[in-house]
């Protein structure tokens, strides 16, 4: 099967978010499988050829909208949404990428910057289309569902008005869409950006240590409980709340280390805030280094996760996830038998998470659960399930052609 990958950020200078790890791994799960394989992306500049961190044929072409990235005044940005969703100007650039490689199939995932003229050039062409939904951009202009500090409940004026119609014209050319959680799906289907006659699945990301994971046996760092925040340092991630409702836990009970990198300004902002408490600030990490730290992951996102990748991968790793109840994250612990869920308007319901994981036997219980059930997270149970999806999409195709 030939099949063609299509994201935005496909790793231009290292790992950008966790939707980009899902396709770096799904690609070469399947490449391993034998299906020929290739990555289609935009950029400021145009390659064609192997892409040598993952290994993937690439197809990089050069952005045709008035800026790549960054942070730029409100007019500025609703033109390149506009550009991004009702222009033409890339169409031809992705109908060639299409005539080259001959896809039987194309696979799109992260859209904004890439646009909705791939589903245009691939329809006109007759190639079937499988949509993995992983951000709130077909409906949202800023991909994640909040304004304002806020969250969203239902779709604004602005945003039905540029993404949400723009999508709405161009989704019935989708053949079937792959979620990433139930309450993604649930929110999608609330504002109607899909026909309500094309099929849906749920596939979480896959995730494989790249090291062996030995069995945790006790604490950390004994008799702390050891905390981890592992991801993006921004205001939506919940990081200030954690750090504001940690000062009511006794400091002599547990150590906090915060992973990842973010704005300058606002990762030492953070490090104000933490001052005089048992907080390490440990920059970027791989997942097997960090994870081996940690007895606990807090994922305290304020936003509707979609997923939240790093819920199971900590899971998997024999780390107890302790995620909000926002988005698809009570989904990743299977609403507390894989974890722990709290409500981050409510400080008391994370303090009194964290002082029950002091049980080892309710840690015990929680790990032997992720030792029964990781396995939904491999990427050749991942692949398999994707390929089943792009067969029926396949068979159908060639049914009504």
């Amino acid at each position: 099967m030939r099949i063609l990958m299509c994201s935005r950020n496909y790793f231009p200078k290292g790992e950008y978010g966790g939707a980009q790890v899902s396709v770096a791994q799904l690609s070469r799960e399947l490449a391993a499988q034998g299906h020929d394989i290739a990555v289609l992306n935009v950029d400021d500049h145009h390659h064609e050829g192997v892409h040598e961190p993952t290994g993937i044929k690439e197809y990089r072409l050069k952005l045709k909208n008035i800026y790549l990235r960054g942070a730029h005044p409100a007019p500025k940005r609703l033109t390149w949404h506009a550009i991004d969703r009702f222009g033409s100007a890339m169409d031809a650039d992705y109908g060639k990428v299409l005539d080259d490689f001959k896809p039987d199939l194309i696979n799109t995932h992260v859209m904004a910057g890439v646009g909705l003229g791939i589903w245009r050039a691939a329809h006109k062409r007759s190639i079937p289309i499988v949509h993995r939904v992983s951000d709130y951009y077909l409906m949202c202009l800023n991909s994640g569902y909040r304004k304002r500090g806020a969250n969203c409940d239902g779709v604004c004026a602005s945003c039905r008005t540029v993404a949400l119609s723009g999508s709405k014209r161009a989704s019935g050319a989708v053949s079937q869409i792959i979620y990433v959680s139930e309450k993604i799906r649930s929110i999608y289907e609330d504002a109607g950006v899909f026909p309500t006659a094309t099929p849906t699945h749920i596939i979480h990301g896959a995730y494989e240590p790249k090291k062996p994971v030995p069995p945790r046996k006790g604490l950390v760092e004994p008799p702390h409980l050891t905390l981890g925040f592992f991801g993006r340092l921004s205001p939506e991630k919940g990081i200030e709340t954690l750090l504001a409702t940690l000062r009511q836990m006794p400091a002599d009970k547990w150590r906090l280390k915060i992973g990842g990198e973010g704005n300058a300004a606002y990762a030492e902002k953070l490090k104000q805030e933490a001052a005089g408490l048992p907080v390490e600030f440990v920059g970027f990490q791989q997942p097997d280094d960090f994870y081996a730290t940690v007895d606990v992951l807090i994922v305290s996102s304020l936003w509707h996760e979609p997923s939240g990748r790093v819920a199971f991968e900590s899971g998997i790793h024999g780390v107890i996830p302790v995620v909000a109840e926002r988005g698809g994250l009570p989904e990743m612990v299977g609403y507390g038998r894989r974890g722990m869920t709290f409500n981050p308007d409510d400080p008391e319901t994370l303090l009194k998470a964290l002082r029950d994981l002091l049980d080892e036997s309710l840690r015990t219980k929680i790990q032997a659960t992720w030792s029964r059930e990781r396995e939904e997270y491999l990427p050749a149970n991942v692949a398999a399930r994707t390929l089943e999806i792009y067969r029926q999409v396949l068979a159908k195709s060639s049914g009504d052609n």
